[in-house]
């Protein structure tokens, strides 16, 4: 896997782009090595949750997603490939939780809720 694919699919996904960083996390993950795969699996499902919350207004399939992906990232934690996956569990653990507690599809302001990757 190349490190420019994950930063590349970061910008995406911070911009609000979460298809797109999809798409460049599932294109590494073909040409990664099998112990890189996890990582990357992990935004994939990430960035799949995202979409499906904001987009698609699924949101017990993002739920779903969401926390597959946070589990599949627990391994690499404190950081991966530039990726402080400390801040991202802890951040998308809470984002759950609230969109859990809130019970409703997605709403334009909620995207001011959604955590960045850093």
């Amino acid at each position: 896997m190349t490190p420019p694919a994950v930063a590349r699919g970061v910008r995406l996904f911070n911009r609000g782009r979460y298809l797109s960083a999809q798409e460049v996390w599932e294109e590494a993950w073909g040409a990664a090595p099998a112990e890189e795969r996890g990582f990357l699996e992990g935004l994939v499902q990430l960035a799949a949750a995202l979409h499906l919350r904001t987009r698609r207004g699924a949101t017990r399939g993002a739920g779903h997603l969401l926390a597959q992906a946070l589990i599949t990232l627990e391994d690499y934690r404190p950081a991966a490939h530039g990726v402080d996956v400390e801040a991202l569990v802890a951040e998308f653990s809470a984002y759950l939780d609230w969109i859990k507690a809130i019970d409703r599809p997605h709403r334009l302001l909620d995207r001011l809720r959604v955590p960045r990757l850093r």
